[in-house]
């Protein structure tokens, strides 16, 4: 079983230094020193009975022994790793339940989700959707999403993402208040509260025109919602101006269904967190939808 082991870290030291073709660059790679590196490459090169690299001043080369044995061995590697990651998929099973806020549920999440079930086919997953906060000692939750600037003392916190704020309405209502050289009074403002951390429903509109300098009448004409989602429908409708969240506006905008009057963004001074217990954090479906999300924010 030693001599097992013993073989195969020579040979990952040997497909390191192959690959960097120098015994420096695999040491750094592999924190060990170029000392250990280059006495792992003599012992194998005496196991196997023949050398693996011409060593030439300043750098390396492969023998054609050393070309044929890293050909076969990155194979090897590549199919070690492939199964390993199909025993993974077919062992993730079982139910793991997720909180959410409503619209990022329904805007954000939904359209996603079908490519993370098909890589996770086992995993069942319970949503629990609501604005406010779940309480992980009352509910069966394992890990949670939402857009706050709250900390979280006795959880598990990471923030995914940050959240940009710019005003959009219908193109046609944008091309009034930009020909306009006052505010139009009969333009409602929209304004929505679906936040753990804020349930003030003027905070976002009140935090744009004083970040932009624009002295707008946000309180004399408005709307409410309590969920964003019930906000942006009021807006894709014309029912006046919203506060955008662009993260879960971006398709409207790329769609030209909703557009920007005034070009003004600025950062909302919340974002999207990822809430958990701490001792869910080395749960097979948690650390999954974990790598995923987070996978998909850094794309976007």
């Amino acid at each position: 079983m030693l001599a097992q082991q013993n073989i195969l870290a020579l040979l990952h030291t040997f497909e390191t230094s192959a690959l960097h073709m120098s015994f420096t660059k695999a040491a750094t790679a592999l924190n060990l020193t170029q000392g250990a590196v280059s006495q792992r490459i003599r012992s194998l090169e005496s196991m196997l009975g023949f050398r693996l690299f011409i060593r030439m001043t300043r750098k390396l080369q492969l023998t054609d022994e050393g070309e044929r044995l890293l050909s076969v061995l990155a194979f090897s590697l590549k199919r070690i790793s492939d199964e390993i990651e199909d025993i993974r998929v077919q062992g993730l099973r079982g139910t793991l339940s997720v909180g959410l806020p409503p619209t990022f549920a329904f805007l954000w999440l939904m359209p996603r989700l079908p490519v993370f079930t098909e890589r996770w086919p086992g995993l069942n997953i319970n949503f629990r959707v609501r604005a406010g906060l779940v309480d992980f000692n009352l509910e069966r939750v394992d890990v949670a999403i939402y857009y706050s600037n709250l900390k979280y003392p006795d959880l598990y916190c990471e923030r995914l993402s940050e959240e940009t704020l710019v005003p959009v309405c219908i193109p046609s209502l944008a091309k009034k208040i930009r020909q306009a050289n006052h505010w139009l009074a009969e333009v409602p403002f929209i304004h929505t509260s679906e936040s753990v951390d804020s349930q003030n429903v003027f905070s976002e509109w009140r935090e744009w025109c004083r970040e932009s300098g624009k002295n707008l009448p946000v309180e004399d004409n408005f709307l409410s919602f309590n969920n964003c989602q019930m906000s942006i429908e009021a807006a894709l409708n014309g029912g006046g101006i919203i506060m955008g969240r662009k993260r879960l506006i971006r398709h409207y905008l790329d769609e030209g269904r909703l557009v920007a009057p005034f070009e003004i963004e600025i950062p909302a001074g919340r974002g999207y967190d990822l809430i958990m217990p701490r001792e869910n954090l080395n749960r097979p479906g948690v650390q999954a939808l974990a790598e995923w999300v987070r996978n998909v924010f850094n794309e976007e």
